[in-house]
């Protein structure tokens, strides 16, 4: 007897039967598994090649020939790739707004260029490409999304909203300072 809401991602009771219920709560996992399987994979393949430098490399230097096991970074990023397409359709399946499809199709669309990624490793043509539309999409649907929750009237949409607005500012300035 559970139902998702986009507005709060988290179940609350309604008239659906337990078993879908259930699985609703687990489809709304996928997000974290996602997030789980990224870190898990870049901490891996960090420990794997000590030559990494946060402040030099980038995580797409996991991917390449030169690294420890590039292979683990490329089908690392594709299995998150997976589980986050599965959670933007989550994101769609409880969506009470055009606003939070929207975000769900922009977060899908990432997905597709977070698998990508690992497809076109670092150093090949279309690398460049498909890793910044990955973050561009990322950072809008994560916007859409704030801006989503902030309408039904939920503080932590502000967070989101605030958070994934000032994300590319801050990557700049960084960029900026590391020259």
């Amino acid at each position: 007897m559970y139902h998702c809401t986009a507005g709060n991602l988290f179940i609350t009771r309604h008239r659906l039967p337990l078993a879908m219920g259930r699985l609703l709560k687990l489809w709304g996992l996928t997000g974290l598994i996602s997030l789980a399987v990224a870190l898990t994979t870049i901490f891996l393949c960090w420990y794997l090649n000590p030559w990494f430098d946060f402040w030099r490399d980038a995580f797409s230097d996991f991917g390449v020939s030169r690294a420890c096991c590039p292979w683990l970074y490329n089908y690392g990023l594709i299995a998150s790739a997976f589980f986050l397409s599965i959670y933007s359709l989550f994101i769609l399946r409880v969506s009470r707004r055009k606003l939070e499809s929207f975000s769900s199709g922009l977060l899908f669309t990432a997905s597709i260029f977070l698998a990508l990624i690992g497809v076109f490793p670092g150093g090949t043509r279309p690398h460049t490409f498909v890793s910044t539309w990955f973050f561009v999409q990322a950072f809008m649907s994560l916007t859409v999304l704030g801006v989503a929750l902030i309408v039904d009237g939920h503080a932590k949409g502000m967070f989101v909203a605030l958070i994934s607005g000032l994300a590319p500012i801050l990557a700049i300035l960084v960029d900026l300072t590391v020259r």
